[in-house]
């Protein structure tokens, strides 16, 4: 009886064993499942990530632009120079208001909106007194609004109008000053002979076309004009471009990138490009006083010929723009000297 009664014992442990082994193996096979199902899951989501991604950088076009620009001297590797232009930032939005068939005459037209800040300044920020100066100091603060136009013929047309104030009430002494002092840069002492309070109007236009074109280089005639209050001048430039570069309605020289459907690596641009000319300067209220307003206590005599040459590096990807600029001008004002400063400029497409 005693063997008989383990042997029953034994025999109903091993069946438990196997029921306990058969559910496991149920388990397992459940378990399995699932993350097989979960996995086949994932990997779809993947998929239909990777191909939104996809086709959302390569075949939807991207229709708004944010571009931040900022111009200074000390981007010249002299931390020492602040003159002249001493200062200027840009914030831009651009959004592409329209655009048509590739036969159309008129191909697109994007509409930019632009937050602008400028400091002028004399030669030496030490100078003190007046008769050491060569050009007054001048702070700027505006919005503009611009309409570029890009035609079937790679013509390219701006129009823009700007308003804004230009003077003592803007504190630009205080903030040029306090920047300074942070920085343990040279401090500017002679900001009450500042340009006096008085409003900004200007209306500018651009128009450039390219007179000869190859694979690799071209050459582009660009006409500048400026009516207004602040800003009263006549440019034109001849631009030699040399590198992997898109035609004008589609290339970042003119920020026509906007609107393309397929902005992959064959559409993409690094280039280099040089531009020189000549300004005839019919009236610079940052040196010679505003037409508005009461009159400043200094000002000095403008000078009616600038020349200007820009070159730079251009660089142009799907979302992404950047743009390393060197500008160079003769004087301004007839007691000046030459002037050189850097520009860069970064834009984002969403």
């Amino acid at each position: 009886m005693f063997f008989r009664k383990n042997a029953i014992d034994t025999d109903r442990l091993n069946a438990k064993m196997r029921y306990t082994t058969v559910r496991l193996k149920q388990r397992m096979k459940m378990i399995n499942r699932v993350k097989l199902v979960m996995l086949k899951r994932v990997s779809i989501g993947c998929l239909v990530l990777i191909s939104c991604e996809f086709s959302s950088a390569q075949y939807r076009p991207l229709i708004r632009e944010l571009q931040v620009e900022n111009d200074n001297d000390a981007y010249t590797l002299n931390l020492s120079r602040d003159q002249y232009y001493s200062n200027g930032v840009t914030i831009r939005y651009r959004i592409l208001k329209y655009s048509t068939s590739p036969n159309s005459k008129l191909l697109k037209m994007i509409r930019s909106y632009d937050i602008n800040h400028r400091i002028f300044s004399p030669k030496r920020l030490w100078w003190t007194e007046m008769e050491q100066l060569d050009r007054p100091y001048a702070g700027q603060i505006s919005l503009a609004a611009s309409n570029h136009y890009y035609y079937n013929h790679s013509a390219f047309l701006k129009v823009k109008l700007e308003l804004g104030w230009m003077g003592p009430a803007l504190k630009t002494a205080d903030l040029q000053y306090n920047w300074h002092k942070t920085f343990g840069m040279q401090l500017p002492l002679a900001w009450q002979y500042e340009i006096n309070n008085g409003p900004i109007t200007n209306a500018y236009g651009t128009y450039a076309t390219p007179l000869a074109t190859g694979k690799n280089l071209d050459l582009t005639t660009e006409t500048n004009l400026a009516m207004g209050t602040t800003f009263t001048h006549l440019r034109q430039e001849f631009m030699v471009r040399f590198g992997a570069f898109k035609p004008i309605q589609n290339s970042t020289q003119y920020n026509g990138v906007l609107g393309i459907e397929n902005k992959g690596p064959g559409n993409h641009e690094i280039y280099f490009f040089i531009s020189s000319g000549v300004e005839y300067v019919a009236y610079n209220a940052t040196i010679e006083g505003q037409l508005i307003g009461f009159s400043s206590i200094y000002t000095e005599e403008r000078v009616s010929w600038v020349y200007q040459t820009r070159a730079g590096i251009m660089a142009s990807w799907t979302k992404f723009d950047f743009a390393l600029l060197y500008y160079r001008r003769t004087k301004e004002t007839t007691e000046a000297t030459f002037h050189k400063y850097v520009g860069i400029q970064m834009s984002q497409r969403f």
